[in-house]
């Protein structure tokens, strides 16, 4: 766990007011565990109910649940982008008829307070075929100065394996995140030298791992 996305005003003051507030818990509570041996044993072991471990388990709360709740916005402010998106890609490759081609597209968010992770699946238009997949290897949530976010990231895409026309590639994608709508708009550019745009827009919350339901 990082703090890259937390505000650096409120995290310092957090961590400070937590460390007294916790001193006091952790000594009322380590008072409670004299009389509970096993509980004791395990946290001299572990440390869960030390000063320290509180406050790492507040904090691993936070990471993991309590940013996408308003109540934290004071701490950390970025959209919630969690969830399986769906819409086309237009790329500058052209096909044998020399028209762009377009793929259907799915893209799969998994996020956190501290990071982001981004899966994508691509098939040929109403084939319901999945002809290649693509991950993250590096993410950047950046704010805008009108409040809106936008997502960096680099890539690594694979070709399905009953595919043998592609090749294994890297590239970049940067999207704008509309909160309103729920769509992610953005271009992306690999090192085959191709360019092009993907267009999505949220359609539920669980993440399957592949191009069709």
């Amino acid at each position: 766990m990082n703090f890259k996305y937390y505000k650096s005003s409120s995290l310092l003051p957090s961590i400070l007011i937590m460390g007294v507030g916790y001193g006091v818990l952790a000594g009322k509570i380590q008072e409670f565990l004299k009389d509970h041996s096993t509980l004791t044993q395990i946290n001299e072991y572990i440390g869960i109910f030390s000063t320290i471990g509180l406050i790492t388990l507040t904090f691993l709360f936070i990471n993991n649940i309590g940013w996408k709740w308003g109540i934290f916005k004071w701490l950390i402010d970025i959209p919630n982008l969690n969830g399986r998106y769906k819409g086309e890609l237009i790329s500058s490759f052209l096909d044998a008829n020399g028209q762009p081609v377009v793929k259907d597209c799915v893209i799969e968010i998994k996020q956190t307070g501290s990071s982001i992770h981004v899966f994508s699946y691509y098939g040929d238009k109403g084939t319901n075929t999945q002809s290649s997949r693509a991950y993250s290897v590096s993410e950047e949530l950046v704010e805008e100065k009108n409040g809106l976010f936008q997502l960096f990231y680099i890539f690594t895409n694979e070709p399905d394996t009953l595919i043998t026309q592609l090749n294994n590639h890297s590239g970049t994608a940067k999207f704008k995140y509309y909160p309103d709508i729920k769509k992610l708009d953005g271009d992306y550019y690999n090192q085959r030298q191709n360019i092009g745009t993907i267009k999505v827009t949220f359609e539920q919350n669980k993440l399957l791992g592949r191009l069709i339901k």
